[in-house]
């Protein structure tokens, strides 16, 4: 079993790499976004509810 999943990465090493590659980019990219905007504060909007008389 071991053997057959050593065959495995070494026939896929080169789709493996880039699966890896696109998921640190990926990774990556939502974690600034997330941090960018976090650092962007705005005033929360209130919603007060009207008295209709």
């Amino acid at each position: 079993m071991l053997s057959s999943f050593k065959n495995f990465i070494q026939e896929n090493k080169r789709a493996i790499l880039i699966v890896l590659l696109l998921f640190l980019i990926i990774s990556l990219s939502f974690g600034l976004g997330y941090l960018l905007a976090r650092e962007t504060n705005r005033a929360p909007i209130i919603i007060e509810k009207c008295s209709s008389v």
